[in-house]
């Protein structure tokens, strides 16, 4: 069990040490930061979507609050 959880351990550590950022939006209409790796482009472009979609769905409560 040891061993598995040390191996689960390393796997993380690597999954975060190449992990890259983008800024998507601007002040005035709202911002989301998403975390990513480039080296997966499938990935990526998957995870930028949803967050694209995330701001606009969510671009009205901004300056409702």
């Amino acid at each position: 069990m040891e061993e598995t959880l040390k191996q689960e351990i390393v796997e993380l550590i690597k999954g975060n040490t190449n992990q890259d950022s983008i800024e998507l939006g601007d002040t005035k209409n709202g911002k989301i930061k998403v975390y990513l790796n480039f080296d997966d482009e499938i990935y990526c472009v998957t995870k930028l979507r949803k967050a694209i979609k995330i701001l606009i769905d969510n671009r009205k409560n901004i300056y409702e609050s």
